[in-house]
């Protein structure tokens, strides 16, 4: 639901032109109609062919802003430009280096805050802590990051989660963590 005030993510897939056209009139339609406006910081083009370099991506988005008169209002954007990748709604969308690289940099910032729980002394509050905050992080950028090249990364953070678990316990009768142990590491048991 489209709401003013509030702001709202839209991913475009198109030839560069039709992306462009499809961005110039939602600008004006957003800011006439909702009195909303394109996000400068937000607004990248990602360029999947791997012949372009930044700089031949960045002059091919120039010229095309350029070239049309009717995109004029996107010139003043200064939107940013990827040939590796970007992402998209929070799940990384590229070349699988670029992919790896966002996922990686996201398990260090969990593996760090999992450290950082450790100052819970109540283990079923760290629990729920490592359950509810830490493992549904990397979850979602399990499930929707399409790429197998992922599990090295994804096993660091489950070893660590479940490493603090095993430091902590859960709260001792409140729940059966062997059972909960499995959910974090995916054993068969």
């Amino acid at each position: 639901m489209w709401r003013p005030g509030h702001q709202h993510d839209v991913f475009v897939m198109a030839r560069l032109s039709a992306a462009l056209s499809f961005s110039a009139e939602s600008k004006k339609t957003l800011k006439t109609e909702l009195d909303m406006d394109l996000n400068v910081s937000k607004f990248n083009v990602y360029f999947p062919d791997p012949s372009f370099t930044l700089e031949s991506a960045r002059s091919a988005l120039d010229r095309a802003i350029s070239a049309d008169p009717s995109l004029a209002d996107l010139a003043d954007l200064g939107a940013g430009v990827s040939i590796d990748g970007m992402r998209v709604a929070g799940v990384p969308v590229g070349v699988d280096a670029w992919v790896q690289n966002f996922v990686a940099k996201k398990a260090r910032s969990v593996i760090s805050d999992v450290a950082k729980l450790d100052v819970v002394s109540d283990g079923l509050i760290h629990f729920q802590l490592l359950n509810s905050c830490q493992n549904a992080r990397m979850a979602f950028l399990g499930r929707n990051t399409p790429t197998p090249l992922l599990s090295d990364i994804m096993a660091q953070v489950d070893d660590t989660i479940v490493e603090a678990v095993c430091r902590h316990g859960t709260g001792g009768e409140h729940v059966e963590w062997t059972t909960h142990l499995r959910k974090f590491a995916n054993l068969k048991i």
